[in-house]
């Protein structure tokens, strides 16, 4: 046996979760029978596929031992009277608190290195425990488990059943329930749905219901509930997020494994759920967060992985998207407020070593710019953008985000805290390299480092940034105010953009910009260089005459959007033409 079908029948997380807890059984099976084969986890479309580098020899599975898939759960109201002294149960409330002390001590520690008094990481599962008493769905979870339980002397057989049966095309859980009862003489049960397993409904409505008029629960088969509960409480990213002052939701994700080794995917996940993003800041950036987070372990994995092929290979190639369901309150239950589906940056994509370490900067950057923003300051619309951006792979979604985001930085820098999260001009560079860089247009591809690599665009890039992020009063790195002696101009990315639909009134604006920015040049230049402070770049006609062409020949729209992003990025440095003497620090704590 070389692999196992699973059709997905839920068009939902349902399908996921049942494909990891299938996953996670046979697992536990190759391991208790010392068979060493890899499993990778493939999507094939309308099914999934469980794919075993060697094949799987049935005869040792039929006398392996009982093991629980997933424990019963027990909240400070669960009744656990049905559930054995001797097994162990996950304590939501011991697990949940332990977690609690742990990321104060993480925050606290900010980036610290841990000591031996450091407290120790939770359990991954914690929060998809939590999510299960806190929905009241705990006594659903337990009589699964308990019926597991029940059947213990058949947990070979069962075994079996599931590989025969999947192995099948076209398979289904009424025949691995035919095979066991055929190998045991015992009957598989029914049990009612819960929304947590299959989240059908929103607002509380099934709408097959409501247009049949119908009221009868939802039932199905326990194996694909159990199958689904084991996935859902092993590999599930579960949290409650802030949607309005002291109200919260639970929203609950599953990462769609496209082709991962089951090993690498479990690596990932334990490290993720370990120090997964809080919902404190709102539903956005939990999802943005999410994304990223999910991005930096697995870059984390191949760059300690001994031996990798993965290079060349994008992020979503490993994981599709992440697929959730919000769980809106309703007094005293849960429904269902949202299905939803998150997407993984294509562009982050690795060539070798090296440019991974790149690629594992640039995450961090975003990041910093995302825990940097705030539902509670009015930063809904900032993150939410973002979000679309980051879980899309759309370049023009990015300028949606930055053309905000500009507006933002210039504001918050006229502030007495002018520290301000930018994105840096390298990181643009290797984000837009395969993210929607290829343009068809007369007839002929083209890169957009042929706009971002044009001596005449950089240097207006560099102008504008000289007139807005690296002007005024700022801070070095000990927190010192420098006054660069340059004024810093406002709202000029709205300007830019609101004119970017036409070539004729965005170079009207550009040549307006440039006007101003060379006349502030003339009356400063003199002063700053007397003062030995750092002076800006001069632009010449050679570099508008640059621009205009590349207007003409790619659009209005995406050149200024390129110079908003670029403008208002750090890490410039000095330019080749610019005549100044520098204040590094300065330079660095701007750039």
């Amino acid at each position: 046996m070389l692999r196992l079908l699973i059709p997905k029948n839920y068009g939902n997380y349902a399908d996921t979760f049942f494909l990891l807890g299938l996953a996670r059984v046979v697992e536990y099976a190759l391991k208790e029978t010392k068979q060493k084969s890899e499993i990778q986890l493939i999507d094939e479309g309308t099914r999934y596929c469980i794919q075993f580098k060697k094949a799987v020899n049935l005869e040792p599975i039929a006398k392996i031992k009982y093991t629980s898939a997933f424990p019963p759960v027990k909240g400070q109201k669960t009744d656990i009277t049905k559930i054995p002294e001797e097994v162990n149960i996950f304590n939501t409330v011991e697990h949940s608190e332990a977690r609690k002390v742990y990321r104060e001590f993480m925050f606290q520690q900010r980036g610290k290195e841990r000591t031996e008094e450091s407290p120790q990481p939770p359990d991954p599962r914690t929060q998809n425990g939590a999510i299960l008493t806190s929905m009241r769905h705990d006594r659903n979870h337990n009589e699964l488990w308990l019926t597991g339980w029940e059947l213990r002397d058949y947990f070979g057989a069962l075994i079996i059943a599931l590989l025969q049966g999947f192995s099948q095309e076209n398979a289904t859980t009424a025949l691995v329930a035919e095979l066991f009862k055929a190998a045991t003489g015992c009957k598989l049960p029914e049990k009612s749905a819960v929304k947590v397993y299959l989240p059908t409904s929103v607002q509380g409505v099934n709408r097959v219901k409501a247009d049949n008029n119908k009221v009868d629960s939802q039932k199905t088969d326990w194996l694909s509930l159990w199958l689904i509960a084991n996935g859902l409480f092993n590999f599930g990213v579960a949290e409650r997020v802030k949607i309005a002052e002291r109200v919260y939701d639970w929203r609950l994700v599953a990462l769609q494994p496209h082709d991962i080794c089951l090993s690498k995917y479990e690596d990932v996940l334990k490290k993720l759920l370990i120090h997964s993003p809080g919902g404190g800041h709102g539903a956005a950036r939990f999802d943005a967060e999410l994304v990223l987070r999910f991005c930096q372990e697995l870059l984390n994995h191949h760059r300690t992985a001994a031996n990798t092929d993965d290079w060349d290979k994008p992020v979503n190639h490993f994981v599709s998207n992440l697929a959730g369901t919000l769980f809106g309150s309703k007094g005293q239950s849960y429904g269902v407020k949202e299905v939803f589906s998150l997407g993984l940056p294509a562009w982050i994509c690795p060539s070798n070593y090296d440019e991974l370490l790149d690629y594992q900067n640039v995450l961090e950057e975003h990041l910093n710019v995302v825990r940097a923003l705030s539902v509670d300051e009015s930063h809904g619309e900032l993150i939410a953008a973002y979000r679309d951006f980051i879980t899309g792979n759309d370049l023009y979604q990015f300028f949606r985000f930055q053309v905000s985001y500009a507006d933002y930085v210039t504001k918050k820098l006229a502030g007495a805290d002018s520290r301000v999260a930018l994105f840096s001009k390298q990181g643009i560079d290797l984000m837009i390299k395969n993210l929607n860089n290829k343009y068809r247009q007369d007839d002929r591809d083209w890169s957009l480092t042929e706009i971002t690599q044009d001596p005449g665009f950089l240097n207006i890039a560099k102008a504008i940034n000289s007139a807005t992020v690296y002007a005024g009063t700022i801070r070095d790195k000990e927190n010192q105010s420098k006054d660069t002696g340059w004024e810093r101009i406002y709202g000029l990315a709205q300007r830019l953009s609101s004119q970017s639909g036409s070539k004729k009134d965005f170079i009207i604006e550009i040549m307006s910009f440039i006007a101003s920015y060379e006349n502030e040049n003339l009356r400063i230049d003199d002063d700053l260089r007397t003062q030995k402070k750092p002076r800006r770049i001069w632009t010449t006609k050679d570099d508008l005459d640059r621009l205009i062409n590349l207007i003409e020949k790619h659009g209005s729209s995406l050149v200024a959007n390129l110079l908003i992003a670029y403008g208002y990025a750090k890490g410039w440095g000095k330019q080749k033409d610019e005549v100044s003497q520098t204040d590094e620090s300065l330079v660095e704590c701007a750039n």
